[in-house]
Formats: structure tokens, sequence, C-alpha cells
């Protein structure tokens, strides 16, 4: 008869189980079946667990600002562009038709002061001449432009057109200008004199305004880029302007003056073109600012 002890150990080798492999015992036969837990072996890695970046690692903290609105670029010369294209522009077609142009400015200086009776300077010119003086005169007009938004800039509080465009409105008002004198002066001259008086008024009219474009230009580049200087510059510009103006007055007298009664017409024509016309320019370069100003707000 067994032990109960003996029975007790046989009970507990028989219900054994182990972590890597199955053993199964039987009481009748003693015999044992192994089966691994793994059949094709062990797996190259085992992940790790995965876990929270956040509360595992100690990363540093940047501070990300959160930044401010962009600020405007001062509406300066130099930095509009429309001003810097319209200069560069005329600078390029005056450098283009300038081609043999010496000659042409030569008469233009000798047609200033030259009264005689002579064929007219541009009857015989060439299309390079003509399209040199409209270059010139067109330099006239945008360097006379920007010298009256320039001015406005020192009268009115603070004009709400940009640069460019209130140079493009001075250049405008300028060309008006000048097409209304040289129809008044044609008209003027017909009235009081005859035809090839008037024509010779004209002429020196035209040559004027072409050939002040060279000295007046001067100013106008370095107010661009210098604006530091622009008072001074303001002030050369518009003495050129005034010394224009007495050489074509100057001319005129020379052309128109025969006796003392023909003095009594002259100051009647110096009042009438050359002092009133510029507060008429001065008023409606104010009333097309403001309206420009307006109709940019309503856009």
């Amino acid at each position: 008869m067994p032990s109960p002890v003996a029975s007790t150990h046989a009970l507990a080798a028989d219900t054994v189980q182990v972590t890597d492999s199955v053993v199964v015992r039987s009481t009748s036969d003693s015999s044992a079946v192994f089966v691994p837990q793994y059949i094709h072996g062990f797996e190259r890695s085992t992940p790790l667990r995965e876990s929270d970046p956040l509360k595992d690692l100690q990363e540093t903290i940047i501070a990300i600002p959160e930044g401010f609105d962009a600020a405007p670029m001062p509406d300066s010369p130099t930095n509009n562009s429309l001003l810097v294209s319209i200069v560069m522009v005329v600078f390029l077609l005056f450098a283009f038709t300038f081609k043999k142009g010496t000659r042409f400015l030569g008469e233009i200086f000798s047609s200033v002061l030259n009264v005689r009776e002579r064929q007219s300077l541009f009857d015989d010119s060439t299309v390079r001449e003509t399209q040199l003086r409209a270059v010139l005169l067109c330099m006239t007009f945008v360097s006379e432009g920007f010298c009256l938004y320039q001015f406005l800039l020192q009268t009115l509080p603070s004009p709400g057109v940009s640069i460019g465009t209130g140079v493009c409105c001075g250049t405008l008002i300028a060309a008006l200008y000048y097409l209304l004198q040289k129809w008044l002066y044609r008209g003027l001259g017909l009235l009081f004199t005859d035809a090839a008086h008037t024509r010779k008024w004209v002429e020196s009219f035209i040559s004027i305004n072409a050939i002040i474009s060279l000295p007046i230009a001067v100013p106008v580049l370095l107010t661009i880029f210098i604006p530091q200087w622009r008072s001074t510059l303001l002030v050369v510009a518009a003495a050129i302007y005034v010394i224009s103006r007495i050489l074509f007055i100057y001319k005129g007298f020379k052309i128109f003056y025969r006796n003392i009664l023909d003095l009594f017409y002259f100051i009647v024509y110096f009042c009438a073109l050359e002092i009133t016309p510029l507060f008429w320019v001065y008023k409606s370069s104010v009333l097309i600012y403001n309206f420009v100003e307006l109709k940019l707000q309503q856009l």
C-alpha cells in the first residue's frame, strides 16, 4: 500500500504548468507530450512599451512670439515705383533720341535770343529732331509736375495721394498749362501784330520750354535721391523757371516793341499771361488733388 506522501507528490507533478512549454502528464501513462509555446522561435526584436513623450522627455519649450502687423514703407520718391518708372522712361527716351542732337540744341539756344526774320526752326527738322524736342518738353512737364507737387506738400496740410499719383497730376497740369499758353500767345500775337512776329514769338516759347528741361532736371533728380536738400533744390528749380520766363519776356519785348504805345500792350500782356495764370494753376492744382484724393478714398 503506497504512502500518502508519495500520492500527494504525484498529484502535484501531474498538474505542473511551465511558462515556456506545456507538459501534459497522464496518470495511466508515464509518457509526456511537450508542446512548445513559440513554435517558430523568438522574434528578432521586442517592441518597447509605448509611452507619452510629453511625460517621458524633458524638452526645452521655446516661446514663439505672436508677431505684429507690417508697417508700410514711407512714401518717399525713391520708394515709389511709379515715380521711378516715369523718370527712367523719360531719361531713356532722351538718351535714345539725343544721338546727333547737339546741333539741334545749339539751334535752340541761338533761336532764343535771335529775333531776325528767318525760316522757322522746325520747318526742315528731321524726325529725330522732332522726337528730341518732344522728349525735352516731356522732361520739362515731368520736372514741373514734380516741383508743383512738392510745393503743394509745403502748403497743404497732408495730401492723401501718393507721390507717384501726385507727380502724374502735376505733369498733366503742366502740359495743359503749356498748351493753354501756346494758344493764347498765338491768338494774342495774331490780334496785335502780324503772322511773322507771332510765329517767332511762339517759336521762342517752344524753344525756351524745351531747353529748360536740362537745367531743371538736375535739382529735380537731386531732390528725389537727396530729400534732405528738398527746400534748397526747390528754390533752385523755381529760380531756373523764373529765369526762363524773364528770358521769354525779353524775347517778346525785342519782337514787339516799336514805340511807347507798344509798352502799354506789353504791360497788359505781362499781367494777363504771366502773372494771373500762375494763380489759376495753383487753384486748379489744389482742386485736382482734392478730387483725386476723394476718388481714391471711395475705391
